[in-house]
């Protein structure tokens, strides 16, 4: 395997460092085996379209969410995994927290969607992969023992997890079906102090030895979650009824001989009612059904990512490109909206660059994050994110809306989105075809015209609808505003400060670094240095890098391919899936070649110009391209 081990270098910029880690080209996986900060890929958990969501750090901390509130504490010790040998009484954990044991072996493998930690402990080798579920509001836990000792072995596995709740908790043990439900008494929500009446519901695919549903039993007097008194205490049990201080636990037994496996699998989530709390847990009583979860989790997220794949002779480029970027622009957009602080007025946008990169293989997510965002347009250009505030954007904000809207169209050939009529709160309605114009004439103004932030991604834009509604009108009234500028001044717009994000994903990729893709990322991005944004980041550092890099860029009539490919690459591989066609395009520049331009051969018929033409019907076309 051949991995490249990524430091936060000088120009990251960072006040908060990440941990160190590494991308496994063969799935590009982001691997961490010591500890560190957060980490830089992966560490929030989440499904498409889910409103649940887990933050897990490479140390074990971390806290669930449904709905935009934490369902577990705030502080990361809501959750924990316990391991202890009955013979010796030796515990450990899953992750380095809670219990503070140093392993003999540790790795963490983040994937979209799911964290896989290993771990090698006093002769047994652990593997937990946590992974929320691809449709639900739950996560799902798959638990993998070996005995690499020279005796039999008998290993108690326990779980810990704390609801994060302002009142008791009603709790119910149900051997049968292996489940520990919880929910505010009902009494509690009729004087107003119950939230919401969410269930909680806790499961195993085993039979428990023994549960405990409250915090004060289970931690003991002068004991804390690195040494609970409840792992020593085989005859310590909870009971059913109020529970002030509630938690859910449940403890299992394996027997493992030498060189013996095993497997297992728990689950948590919540749930509007115990009725469908115990349905979903039903759903994930064997240890094949929690595996199948898991799986379709990191299947759903392979699916969603899988309309672009570059290899190239940088690792880092390849991995951002096929797997991180995509997925950390709507994970990232999903950690802002849950954070206390709310979602930033100044990047309502967000809910459009969340799907930009995926909206070839989620187009009914596009298209509603499309007509939503236009409804809350109102005609002085403002949003409207609820019905209580009025909030300015920016040019380069707005302009978002056009240019989603262009490349979903180009994506799928639904130009009738065009024609949808949206009521606004104050004035007449517009289609988003008027919203999308309206726009791009307000921004190219010359009033605007001093904007030079989104000089770049205006010329964009504007090139991009043109194509799509066949009018070279535009492009006359608005394009190369950055041209303009620089022919009336003689000086090029200054060179800005990128966010920090963007500084942090040119220190793992030098080539992110070079002056020509700086301009281009900055013409999707802006100034801010604010913590938060990374959804945007990553969203800007992909369009950049897609449409500019690689030169890809989808229109109503095919795909367009012009590549500014670093000088050092000799050679690059795409395979581009387009309205059902598959691309398999190879770009070279050849050692000592001197000819000028670019040649496209398409299935072995040389093309003019850099247009690949689009046929259908689920087609297959080999695409070389020579680079002068």
């Amino acid at each position: 395997m051949t991995t490249m081990i990524i430091r936060p270098g000088k120009t990251a910029g960072q006040h908060v460092p990440y941990a160190v880690g590494m991308f496994d080209p063969s799935d590009d996986s982001y691997i961490i085996n010591q500890m560190g900060g957060r980490s830089p890929f992966g560490d929030y958990l989440c499904g498409l379209g889910s409103s649940y969501a887990v933050d897990v750090l490479p140390n074990g901390f971390g806290r669930s969410w449904y709905a935009g509130s934490e369902i577990t504490l705030p502080d990361g010790l809501g959750k924990a995994w316990y391991m202890r040998d009955r013979e010796s009484g030796n515990v450990w954990s899953a992750f380095f927290s809670p219990s503070c044991e140093k392993a003999d072996e540790y790795e963490l493998r983040y994937f979209p969607g799911q964290v896989c930690v290993y771990s090698l402990k006093n002769k047994i080798a652990s593997k937990l992969t946590i992974a929320t579920a691809a449709e639900g509001s739950f996560e799902v836990w798959r638990v993998e023992l070996e005995n690499r000792s020279a005796k039999d072995r008998t290993i108690e596995f326990t779980t810990y997890v704390q609801p994060y709740v302002r009142s008791a908790l009603e709790a119910k043990y149900l051997a049968k079906e292996r489940s520990l439900v919880m929910r505010v008494p009902l009494e509690e929500i009729a004087v107003g102090q119950g939230a919401r009446e969410l269930s909680f519901f806790h499961s195993s695919t085993l039979t428990p030895i023994r549960y405990q549903s409250s915090k004060s039993d289970f931690v003991g007097d002068g004991r804390t979650l690195r040494n609970p008194q409840h792992l020593e205490r085989e005859e310590s049990t909870g009971a059913d009824g109020p529970v002030r201080d509630a938690v859910m636990s449940m403890t299992v037994e394996i027997e493992l001989p030498i060189e013996g496996r095993a497997e297992l699998g728990f689950c948590f989530g919540v749930a509007e009612s115990a009725e469908r709390a115990l349905k979903v847990a039903k759903s994930l009583a064997k240890t094949e059904d929690v595996a199948a979860a898991v799986d379709e989790s990191g299947n759903r997220w392979k699916e969603v990512c899988s309309s672009l794949r570059v290899e190239s002779s940088d690792r880092a480029f390849d991995a951002l490109v096929n797997t991180w970027l995509p997925y950390e622009a709507y994970a990232a957009w999903l950690r802002e909206r849950n954070a206390s602080s709310g979602v930033d007025p100044s990047r309502l946008a967000d809910v459009l660059r969340r799907v930009y990169p995926v909206c070839a293989t989620v187009p009914e997510v596009c298209r509603d994050s499309l007509l939503s965002f236009a409804g809350g347009l109102s005609l002085v250009a403002a949003h409207t994110p609820d019905t209580g505030s009025l909030v300015e954007l920016s040019p380069k904000e707005l302009l978002w809306l056009p240019l989603t809207a262009a490349r979903y169209v180009a994506e799928t050939g639904d130009k009738e989105v065009l024609e949808m009529s949206i009521s606004l709160t104050q004035g007449p309605s517009l289609t988003l075809r008027e919203h999308c114009e309206r726009i791009l004439g307000m921004c190219a103004s010359p009033e605007k015209s001093s904007d030079s932030a989104a000089e770049l991604l205006l010329e964009s834009v504007i090139r991009e609808w043109s194509l799509l509604v066949e009018d070279t009108t535009l492009v006359d009234r608005g394009a190369d505003p950055a041209s303009r500028r620089l022919a009336e001044t003689g000086q090029p717009s200054e060179r800005r400060v990128l966010p920090r994000r963007v500084r942090y994903l040119q220190s793992i990729s030098p080539f992110l670094s070079g002056n020509d893709v700086s301009e281009s990322i900055g013409a999707y991005s802006d100034e801010s240095e604010s913590a938060t944004g990374e959804a945007r980041a990553a969203c800007c550092v992909y369009a950049a890098l897609v449409e500019r890099t690689l030169g890809l860029t989808a229109t109503a009539q095919g795909l367009v391919l012009n590549p500014r490919l670093p000088d050092s690459w000799c050679e690059c591989n795409i395979v581009r899936r387009f309205r059902g066609d598959t691309y398999d395009i190879h770009i070279e520049r050849p050692i000592g070649h001197r000819g000028k331009g670019m040649s496209i051969v398409i299935d072995g018929e040389p093309v003019l110009g850099n247009m690949l033409p689009w046929s259908g019907g689920g087609k297959e076309h080999r695409v070389d391209v020579v680079l002068g």
